[in-house]
């Protein structure tokens, strides 16, 4: 466009100077023929300034970049010339303002401003007809007011007679008239090649867009071609990798696999199906028939069954079968396949063959495994239960099914002493003598550590129980030679004969076990038979445990605090807790009774928190000077915390630990252990005492005062009781452990005093404290400043009184 611009611009150029030549030679035939000079200086100066404004145009179009504003400017500049130029006839040729209004040259303003419609851009026909219209207004009221309004409207041929210029004027009509057509003509033929340019590019534009069009579709079709011819090598590549793969996995099966079609010709099979039955090669080949294929098998020695005729007609049956079928079949060579077949739609089969020998002999490896024992390989529990089970269900009432349990005595002291290996060997040594000496009997089992379990059906159960029972000690009777250690044994054993003391597997032997618990309690190495007392006893202590465990949390325990007296002061210094149960049915229960249970059951170790905690907060709210005394249990030793037990009693109660000591007895110290010791050792440097309870009871008394550093003895109330049946052993062993006290530093309480004879005995072998009966009985925690006062009248009288 912007090459239409400049070549409007200077088309406009040329042609306004080509007016301003013609009005200059217009005027100046006109004035010659008036008789004037022929030119007028006014007009001279306008036309020159119009072809100056034509030469600067002429110049703008040469610009690198046309500036509309200074074109606009010139616009309006020619319009304002011209204007002045039709203003200035009237001093020209000496007539009235209002005849320069009725001249011709207005039609040359109008050719002026058709120039501007060869650059074929709307903007300067605008500006120079804006400035006309307003250029041509003022001239007509300029006029108006020189000449009036009269000198306007005169009649315009009266005009053109009385200033004798109607050849001029006509003249100025026919060029303006030809040019303005000039004009018309020559901007409808610019615009006519605008116009067929526009629609040469039209169809340029078109052919452009249909060859895009067809550009497109010629790529989008090569694109899908390539796309197709991918995909087509995809499915090639795809299609091999399948067929490799394929190949690769009927090569490298597990099992046998074969198809046939619907004639029983071979269609395909792998080198695991030949290799199962020893086919030749050449029986692999497609088209094969499967008679063929069995009769291979059958000259191979390979089929299943007694008789070659019966597997022939079975296999060829079997494929006759329109379902899927799976057969566990048994070859000659002790060989198990299972053929599964499965039926085609179109006719013929697929059939796996798996060899399963394998699998079948792990299976009865880990059926042996899961019902013997893997040490010893004898029957476990499981197969024993089985086999009371089957024993009992056969019987018919004639015989009885013997059950004899036996657990060796301090196996565990071997198992620890000479460790696992030397107890495993016991334990195998024992059953390879049972095995060779108990010829006849129904099973021989291992059902635990060390607890065996033997069978026999008898007539008579109670003679052929002894008689197993004897015959069993007598083989286990002899020493074990075991990696250089000869290890003598005893057995104890319990018995139980079904039906009568169980009529299935778990009464029976629950009843033999009961037997065996009666037996180990009473003396090691007998044998006992089941009663049904034993059982009644049983559930009564599994009762008992029950309710022991809801005691506590039902607030059934209650501690009972029994005064020790100080022989030098004869005034009480302390107070042993020791625990009663309130049972809700039972009343109140004998310690004896359930602290044997608590321990065998672990309750101790709950139960001897409550005590210490509930103690301490007792004992907090006694008089300064009196000492608690709680017993501790070897079980809270070795299941429990005692260290941290007794820190968080003495840290609830605000209990001072030096009004605390702790008693215990040899079996704690039997465990030695040096956790054991450390524990004692740390409560003793928070400032808590440690007692030995019932001195001079246990095997090694002496010993322990060597290894502890004890702050108490405890002498058991057996040797102060015998101070009345045997006076002269018992005050000898009183006044050595007195001594040994003395001389250790230690301070002796002596247990059992329950009448002043024995108070003044104890009193004057230098015995430290007392306790028993005599000075005073257990009493609930409430009792204790009666216990007090009684003390203090007491003691303090010289008075003797029974407790």
């Amino acid at each position: 466009m912007r090459a239409y611009d400049i070549k409007g611009e200077k088309a406009i150029a040329l042609a306004q100077a080509a007016i301003c030549f013609f009005i200059f030679v217009l005027h100046a035939v006109a004035l010659h023929d008036s008789g004037r000079s022929i030119v007028s200086s006014w007009v001279a100066v306008a036309v020159g300034l119009l072809i100056a404004s034509s030469g600067l145009r002429w110049w703008l179009a040469t610009r690198p970049t046309l500036s509309e504003r200074l074109l606009d400017a010139l616009n309006i500049f020619d319009v304002a010339i011209f204007l002045s130029l039709i203003w200035s006839y009237q001093y020209a040729y000496e007539h009235p303002a209002g005849g320069s209004l009725k001249a011709p040259s207005f039609v040359l303003l109008l050719v002026l401003i058709a120039l501007r419609a060869l650059r074929f851009h709307p903007r300067p026909i605008l500006i120079a007809g804006v400035a006309a219209v307003m250029g041509w207004s003022l001239l007509v009221c300029s006029a108006v007011v020189k000449d009036g309004m009269e000198a306007v409207t005169h009649d315009y041929d009266s005009y053109l007679a009385t200033f004798q210029i109607l050849i001029g004027a006509e003249v100025e009509k026919i060029v303006a008239l030809g040019a303005l057509a000039a004009l018309l003509a020559t901007a409808t033929f610019g615009a006519r090649q605008l116009l067929n340019k526009a629609a040469h590019a039209a169809d340029y534009a078109d052919a452009l867009e249909s060859a895009r069009r067809h550009l497109e579709e010629a790529t989008r079709a090569r694109v899908e071609a390539e796309a197709t011819l991918d995909a087509l090598d995809r499915s090639k590549a795809e299609l091999l990798e399948q067929n490799r793969r394929f190949n690769a996995a009927l090569g490298n099966m597990r099992v046998g696999l074969c198809m046939f079609d619907h004639d029983q010709r071979l269609l395909v099979c792998n080198q695991r199906y030949l290799e199962m039955y020893r086919l030749p090669k050449n029986l692999a080949v497609p088209g094969t028939p499967f008679r063929e294929i069995v009769e291979a098998r059958i000259a191979a020695g390979l089929f299943g069954g007694e008789k070659a005729d019966d597997y022939r007609s079975e296999r060829l049956a079997a494929v006759d079968v329109k379902e899927a079928t799976t057969k566990v079949q048994e070859m000659s060579d002790g060989r198990t396949i299972v053929i599964m077949h499965e039926p085609m739609a179109h006719g013929g089969w697929v059939a796996t063959h798996e060899d399963i020998t394998p699998l079948r002999q792990i299976q009865a490896r880990m059926s042996h495994m899961a019902r013997h024992d893997a040490l010893t390989d004898l029957p476990n529990r499981l197969l024993l239960r089985e086999r009371v089970e089957e024993v009992l269900d056969r019987n018919n009432g004639d015989t009885s099914l013997v059950v004899l349990i036996l657990d060796i005595d301090r196996f565990k002291e071997v198992n620890d002493s000479l460790g696992p290996s030397v107890g495993d060997g016991l334990l195998q040594g024992v059953s390879q003598r049972l095995l060779r000496r108990l010829k006849g009997t129904e099973m021989i089992a291992r059902v635990g550590g060390d607890e065996f379990v033997i069978l026999q059906v008898a007539d008579k159960p109670a003679s052929a129980a002894a008689a197993l029972a004897k015959n069993i000690q007598g083989a286990l009777g002899t020493s074990f030679d075991l990696d250089g250690h000869q290890i003598i044994i005893s057995t104890s054993m319990g018995i139980a004969v079904g039906p009568d003391d169980g009529r299935d597997p778990d009464q029976l032997l629950k009843s033999a076990d009961l037997a065996l618990n009666r037996a180990k309690k009473e003396a090691t190495g007998s044998y006992r038979f089941f009663e049904p007392d034993m059982d009644l006893k049983m559930q009564a202590r599994h009762q008992m445990e029950r309710d022991l465990r809801a005691a506590l949390n039902n607030n059934e325990l209650e501690l009972y605090y029994q005064p020790r007296l100080d022989l030098a002061s004869n005034e009480l210094s302390g107070f042993e807790a020791l625990l009663r149960w309130n049972h809700p049915k039972r009343g109140l229960v004998s310690p004896s009774e359930f602290i044997p249970l608590a321990e065998e059951t672990g309750l101790i170790v709950p139960i001897g928190d409550w005590v210490l905690r509930q103690a301490c907060i007792e004992a907090k709210t006694w008089r300064r000077g009196l000492k608690l005394s709680v017993n501790l249990s070897p079980v809270q030793f070795r299941l429990g915390n005692v260290r941290q037990s007794v820190i968080t009693a003495l840290g609830i109660s605000q209990l001072s630990p030096m009004n605390l000591e702790l008693e215990v007895t040899e079996s704690v110290i039997l465990q030695e252990s040096a956790e054991v010791g450390g524990t004692l050792c740390g409560l003793q440097d928070l400032g808590v005492s440690i007692a030995m309870d019932d001195f001079g009871t246990g095997y090694s008394s002496l010993s322990y005062l060597h290894r502890f550093r004890f702050d108490k003895i405890k002498i058991d109330q057996m040797f102060v009781k015998e101070l009345g049946e045997q006076p002269a052993n018992s005050l000898a062993i009183l006044r050595a452990v007195v001594a040994l006290g003395r001389s250790f530093g230690i301070a002796t309480t002596a247990e059992g005093v329950e009448t002043a004879e024995q108070l003044e005995v104890v009193r004057a072998e230098g015995c430290t404290e007392a306790q028993g009966f005599y000075v005073g009985r257990p009493g609930p925690a409430r009792e204790i400043p009666a216990m007090l006062k009684r003390a203090a009248q007491m003691f303090a009288s010289g008075r003797r009184c029974a407790g």
